[in-house]
């Protein structure tokens, strides 16, 4: 709930960019969470050896995003067919997702808002497994860490959130937050 909220506020455009940035996977390119809005965005279940696609999507801190470093885990499950870069939005990339990678934006164009990194074409391994695609720090940075560049002078590193996961066949509504099961007697016992 809470990263849905995070980014209801963040992707209208009323509202402040947040202090420190965000970094998710996402299966559709509207990077869109709300299960009420027909959004599936942080959950897919494909069928054994279909494909599917996710994207990673940042959205920069209030100082702007000039770079990134980070990686992608993705489980056993699941084979990456193709992967695209955000290009000509990307103007190096050194690395690779899985490995570790580092891009950066073309001098003098900081980003202020939502944008993707790189798009997944994927397939799934095997039916109704529950698993993840994460976002992991970067391995070749001491310490491990996933960052974004801001872009103040100087480019200064700082760090980001990591604002969701892709979880795959994960039932809903229990889902990875999952739900738990009380009556008013007990919730208001809490209080």
């Amino acid at each position: 709930m809470l990263a849905v909220a995070l980014i209801a506020l963040a992707s209208g455009s009323a509202f402040a960019l947040p202090e420190t940035g965000y970094i998710g996977i996402f299966a559709d390119a509207a990077h869109n969470t709300s299960p009420a809005s027909g959004g599936s965005g942080y959950n897919i279940c494909p069928p054994q050896y279909g494909q599917f696609q996710c994207w990673i999507w940042c959205l920069p801190g209030e100082r702007g995003l000039q770079a990134a470093e980070f990686a992608v885990s993705f489980p056993p499950t699941v084979i990456v067919l193709a992967v695209t870069p955000h290009y000509p939005a990307i103007t190096l990339q050194v690395g690779s997702p899985d490995g570790g990678i580092c891009i950066s934006f073309p001098e003098g164009n900081c980003q202020a808002d939502w944008i993707w990194t790189h798009h997944f074409t994927c397939m799934s391994l095997a039916a109704g497994v529950p698993a993840q695609i994460r976002i992991v720090p970067h391995p070749g940075t001491q310490p491990p860490a996933y960052q974004f560049a801001s872009c103040e002078i100087g480019y200064p590193i700082e760090p980001c959130i990591v604002l969701c996961p892709l979880y795959i066949c994960y039932p809903y509504p229990e889902g990875p937050l999952g739900v738990e099961q009380a009556n008013w007697g007990a919730i208001k016992g809490l209080f």
